[in-house]
């Protein structure tokens, strides 16, 4: 964290970003321990281009992700109302509302460190005209603690190196104990000028006719909702000690933790969960299942780090693929004409959640039998995916491609197989296409390998030929 210069006529300006609560807070938690302090602001800002379609027609706020993202800042909103602290939603360009807001109320900026390069801008630039203290609030780990590794001829080039290296290190010892939510005693302020959040609401007429026959999302944002579900899968359900064993379904009861919407927005902190697993497994005799949760949080922990360090060389793509429109547009209308992903894409665009595994069903389809560019696929779960961030969707495509942090060249996974192997009875498959209820698993292997046999679905596209 870096200090500012004393000025008794700064407030103190919060940016919340991918950090929304208020327990481990460490900014809240900064401020609250200074005795008689200045004012105090707390801000949201949605960055307008988040809604401007790019050349394919996309942009950074799908209809679930927006959704989820909203309930986040209500409940927060909620929060920060009961000490008597409003949260000012802001609409614009970050550095711009910024500026303005800083030219008629002088503020020291507290916010979380950058976590891609895109945030690494905009706090270099608010740096040139407003002091500026940045803090950890989206990891396990602090720099000071990842110290030695953290240059780009260091780090680990493989997931499994950067683990032995914390176990040789003990650094898992190291992982800080959450902070309680602090109380904010403070003069309360509000932005100098009004940017109202303009929300994508037009999109909910653009919803495709097959999601009246679907489940509806479940998923509700919020710390409070994020917290009840850390809760609910660990103590009530006792869900954990079956994860190693059910992490790979595509659904069902307590399949997954499903912690990733919460943990992507900061509704819940990543310590939090950790410490409530130490918690758990105290209280348990087999740390099996546990164990296997904490290493897909080490997992996002790299991804984390792995973008800080690589910046905008994660976003290349030695050998971009051709752009075939035909191919793009059927993916993004879930009619690829193979069962299995279209089922796999219309539950991501509802709901804006998807297995693990089916992700990289979608992912290995997308690059290695559409053929079309990693990142691209990458743009496209960013629209939709209620948990997206940037460091682990971006690693796990790039991972999938062969491109990221990954010594075997990237993965691509038989459909038929897999479906088989996962998906034997079509549960997830017709409960995603009802128009397949009353087909086969060999009728439906035979439509994606030999050709069109399904007559309620689109013949398969025709792919690239292999090179």
């Amino acid at each position: 964290m870096t200090s500012p210069p004393a000025s008794q006529n700064l407030i103190n300006l919060v940016w919340l970003r991918n950090d929304l609560r208020l327990h481990d807070q460490p900014i809240f938690n900064t401020l609250a321990a200074q005795s008689n302090g200045p004012g105090l602001a707390v801000a949201f800002i949605l960055p307008a281009y988040w809604q401007q379609p790019d050349r394919q027609g996309q942009t950074r706020l799908g209809l679930a992700k927006t959704r989820f993202l909203r309930a986040c800042l209500i409940d927060l909103q909620r929060s920060l109302y009961d000490q008597n602290i409003r949260l000012n939603l802001l609409y614009g360009e970050p550095v711009e509302l910024l500026r303005r807001w800083y030219a008629q109320q002088p503020f020291h900026l507290h916010t979380a460190c950058a976590q891609a390069p895109e945030e690494a801008a905009w706090l270099e630039q608010i740096a040139t005209f407003a002091p500026l203290s940045t803090y950890t609030t989206h990891t396990l780990f602090s720099a000071g603690q990842l110290a030695p590794l953290l240059n780009d001829a260091d780090w680990p080039a493989s997931y499994s190196a950067f683990s032995r290296w914390l176990d040789k290190h003990q650094r898992l010892a190291d992982i800080a104990t959450p902070l309680p939510p602090s109380l904010l005693r403070a003069d309360p302020y509000e932005a100098p000028f009004r940017a109202a959040v303009q929300w994508p609401d037009h999109q909910l007429h653009q919803m495709p006719p097959w999601c009246g026959r679907v489940p509806v999302n479940t998923f509700h944002g919020g710390e409070d909702a994020g917290v009840r579900h850390l809760s609910r899968y660990l103590w009530r359900d006792n869900a954990i000690r079956h994860y190693k064993d059910s992490r790979n379904q595509l659904g069902g009861p307590g399949f997954a933790s499903q912690l990733s919407p919460w943990l992507a927005w900061g509704a819940l902190s990543v310590r939090k969960v950790w410490a409530e697993i130490v918690r758990w497994e105290t209280n348990n005799q087999d740390h099996e299942h546990s164990g296997w949760l904490k290493k897909e949080l080490l997992w996002r922990e790299y991804f984390h780090w792995t973008l800080r360090i690589k910046g905008s060389a994660l976003f290349q793509n030695p050998a971009p693929a051709a752009f075939d429109q035909q191919r793009w547009q059927a993916w993004c209308e879930a009619r690829t004409g193979y069962p299995v992903i279209d089922a796999g894409l219309r539950e991501l665009i509802h709901t804006g959640y998807s297995a693990n595994r089916m992700r990289q069903w979608l992912a290995s389809f997308f690059i290695h039998q559409l053929g079309l560019d990693w990142r691209l696929g990458a743009r496209f779960f960013e629209q939709h995916l209620i948990d997206a961030d940037v460091a682990s969707n971006w690693g796990n495509w790039a991972y999938i491609a062969g491109c990221g942090q990954d010594p075997r060249g990237g993965r691509c996974f038989n459909l038929n197989k897999q479906l088989e192997l996962y998906d034997p009875h079509l549960t997830h498959l017709q409960q995603w296409l009802p128009e397949l209820s009353s087909v086969t698993l060999s009728q439906v292997q035979q439509h994606q390998s030999a050709g069109p046999t399904l007559s309620l679905w689109p013949a398969p596209l025709s792919l690239p030929a292999a090179t």
